[in-house]
C-alpha cells in the first residue's frame, strides 16, 4: 500500500468520526480528503485565537484541544474539550465574521484542515451531510438556551450529569477528561467537580482513572441527566 493511499485511509477514518460527516459515503469522503491538509501541534500551542478569520474547517485527528473564550475581566471559559473526530468551531465556516473561540492544544495533536470554501462547496453537494449540519445547528440553538438555564438554575451535579451524558453519546464511554476539565466546562471549582464525580463512582455510574472518566452505566446516566447539553 502506497503512503498516499495510507494517508487517505487515515484521513477518511478521522472524518468518519464526526457525527455529520459520517453520513457521507466513501467516494464522497475520498473526494473531501483530497482537500485536506494535516498539521501537527505540540502541547501548549495555539491553533487559532478568538477574532481570527475563519478560513479553514478544522477537525481533531488525534490528541486533545480546548476551545475557550476569555472575558473582558480576564476569566477564561472553556466551551469545548475536543478529541478525535470533533470539529473546532466548525460552524464558523457557514457564517461571516471572525472565530468566536480560541483553540489551544493540551495534548500533542494532529489537526485536519480544509479551506472553508472547499468544505462549503462539498457540503452543498452532499445532501445527507447538509441535512445533518442543519439538524446540528437547530440543536445548537436549543442547547445554547439550555446551557444558559443550566448555569443559572441547575445544581453543579445536574450540570455535570448533563455534560457527561452529551459527551459519552458523542465520543464514547471513555472520556479523556480530568476533574479540572469537567469543572471548567460547567463553571464550578475543581473540588466541587471532584465531589460529584466521587458520588457518581459510588453510585456505579462512572469510574475514574488518572486523566480519564469512563461511563459504566450509560442508561442510568442519561435517565438522571435533566436535559441535553449540545456543543460543537
Amino acid at each position: 500500500m502506497s503512503r498516499t493511499h495510507q494517508n487517505t485511509k487515515e484521513i477518511i477514518a478521522a472524518l468518519q468520526k464526526d457525527i455529520n460527516l459520517n453520513r457521507a459515503d466513501l467516494p464522497e469522503l475520498a473526494e473531501l480528503a483530497t482537500k485536506v491538509r494535516r498539521k501537527n501541534y505540540r502541547k501548549g500551542e495555539i491553533i487559532f485565537k478568538a477574532g481570527d478569520e475563519s478560513n479553514n474547517f478544522c477537525l481533531v485527528e488525534s490528541g486533545k484541544v480546548i476551545l475557550s473564550k476569555q472575558s473582558p475581566s480576564g476569566k477564561s471559559f472553556t466551551y469545548l474539550i475536543a478529541t478525535r473526530g470533533m470539529t473546532l468551531n466548525g460552524i464558523t465556516c457557514f457564517k461571516s465574521g471572525p472565530r468566536l473561540f480560541s483553540a489551544r492544544v493540551v495534548q500533542d495533536s494532529s489537526i485536519i484542515t480544509i479551506p472553508c470554501q472547499d468544505f462549503k462547496f462539498w457540503v452543498e453537494n452532499t445532501p445527507a451531510v447538509a441535512m445533518g449540519i442543519l439538524g446540528t445547528m437547530g440543536e445548537l440553538l436549543d442547547g445554547a438556551y439550555t446551557r444558559i438555564i443550566d448555569l443559572i438554575d441547575e445544581s453543579v451535579e445536574t450540570r455535570i450529569l448533563n455534560v457527561l451524558s452529551m459527551l459519552s453519546t458523542r465520543i464514547g464511554e471513555h472520556l479523556p477528561l480530568t476533574n479540572g476539565d469537567i469543572a471548567e466546562m460547567v463553571g464550578t471549582s475543581r473540588e466541587s467537580a471532584a465531589r460529584v464525580i466521587s458520588r457518581l463512582q459510588e453510585a456505579g455510574i462512572v469510574t475514574k482513572a488518572r486523566g480519564s472518566i469512563s461511563i459504566l452505566n450509560k442508561e442510568q446516566l442519561d435517565e438522571t441527566a435533566s436535559s441535553p447539553f449540545f456543543i460543537i
